[in-house]
């Protein structure tokens, strides 16, 4: 019987394979034209990592992807070699577990395959205080916003808790606070035991309203 593939590489760049390879461990490499790639992909596999640079990749609307992305409910890893917060939404809006530099470092990428073997998605800095700040202006233009969200929270916790839902790093809020980055941390570790969340973005779900 054939053992299962957990993941596999896909892309045409023999190096990137190689550094993906030395990061990660090996896998099957399949290179080529995408549309066979995608079709050739079974329920055995959980993990796909894609280079975005592979020749006639399919657009994420193709039916290709939805197989792959639905109907098999395979995580994929987006990776680029020119990243920008664009691709990184439309990566992600298709259904991508994660969107990254393809030739991130070993530990970074390691990074992202624990998270997305978590079930999890990974997003880089960037993208994420753009979804921060687009989740906040949501928010306010909501009708009606659940105004008790903080009620738990100690007066120091509130004001973190929105500073961090609307994008604010953990140096730009110590700095505001007068407090140090490590006080930072400790005070949204115990916003995110008491909302019951377990990252920014679901902070910011949580303080802007948004279900």
């Amino acid at each position: 019987m054939k053992a299962k593939e957990s993941f596999l590489y896909f892309s045409a760049d023999s190096g990137l394979i190689k550094h993906w390879a030395k990061a990660l461990g090996p896998s099957s490499t399949q290179r080529g034209t995408a549309l066979p790639l995608l079709s050739g992909i079974t329920k055995d596999t959980s993990v796909v990592w894609v280079d975005l640079a592979l020749p006639n990749l399919p657009d994420w609307s193709d039916p290709a992807w939805r197989h792959v992305l639905q109907e098999l409910q395979i995580r994929v890893v987006a990776a680029s070699s020119s990243p920008s917060d664009d691709e990184g939404m439309a990566a992600l809006d298709a259904g991508c577990a994660a969107y990254c530099h393809a030739f991130s470092d070993a530990v970074t990428l390691r990074r992202v395959r624990e998270v997305v073997e978590a079930g999890n998605v990974w997003i880089g800095r960037n993208l994420m205080n753009r979804l921060l700040k687009s989740t906040a202006r949501v928010g306010y233009s909501l009708a009606e916003k659940e105004s008790d969200w903080g009620k738990d929270l100690t007066t120091r916790e509130l004001e973190i808790a929105n500073l961090a839902a609307n994008g604010a790093s953990n140096l730009a809020i110590a700095n505001q606070c007068q407090i140090t980055e490590r006080t930072v941390k400790a005070h949204l570790s115990a916003v995110f035991e008491k909302l019951n969340v377990t990252d920014r973005l679901q902070l910011a779900l949580r303080v802007h309203g948004i279900h």
